[in-house]
């Protein structure tokens, strides 16, 4: 019995391409692993960015960068044009964002700064330039950003102890008894029996 649907007219050729794309079928396509920005392979995640219409795309971003990117896609575009896109925009390169608004910092109306937290590792003129890129894509269409502060920002190990001594004077004098005092119900009472004897005698 055949396995296959080739009518019996089918050529040598014919049958043997069908046994060859037959095994393709067997072929696993995790569909769930490929469309995961956290689980799809390095090599395709610049086909799953635009798939998720990544607005900016560098190869020579980490990967950890890149994952973060296309994880963030759907929230940029459905949120683009607020501050928290901008501070979304900025997280998958490990930095700190601070908007300051046109109305925090008395300058024209419209416009906003930026302070960006770079912590160690310092930002090199392409990152300081991808940045300008990134932000000026979801920025609010009615602002403009007047400048970006770089703060260079440390972390370490801070060690705090401290130590509390204290005791108590204890003074132990011989016991001597209070004096006991004993009461008890006192009942006094008193009768007196008065008798009167009255003798009459006769004149005779």
């Amino acid at each position: 019995m055949s396995n296959d649907l080739l009518p019996p007219s089918a050529s040598r050729m014919e049958r043997v391409a069908a046994r060859v794309c037959a095994s393709l079928g067997e072929v696993p396509v995790p569909l769930r692993q490929l469309w995961n920005p956290w689980t799809c392979r390095a090599d395709l995640l610049p086909y799953l960015a635009w798939a998720f219409s990544v607005d900016r795309w560098d190869e020579a971003w980490p990967i950890s960068t890149k994952r973060k990117a296309v994880a963030d896609a759907f929230y940029l575009h459905k949120y683009k044009g607020t501050t928290g896109a901008m501070r979304r925009v900025v997280e998958p390169f490990g930095f700190f964002i601070r908007v300051n608004e046109w109305w925090n910092i008395d300058t024209a109306p419209g416009t906003f700064t930026l302070d960006i937290g770079v912590e160690d590792q310092g930002i090199s003129e392409e990152i300081y330039q991808e940045l300008e890129r990134l932000i000026a894509d979801v920025k609010p269409c009615s602002r403009h950003m007047l400048g970006m502060s770089l703060h260079l920002q440390t972390t370490g190990d801070l060690y705090i102890g401290a130590g509390s001594y204290s005791g108590d004077t204890l003074t132990v004098y011989p016991y001597f008894p209070e004096t006991i005092a004993v009461g008890g119900d006192d009942y006094t009472g008193a009768a007196i029996h008065l008798i009167d004897t009255v003798e009459i005698a006769s004149g005779d």
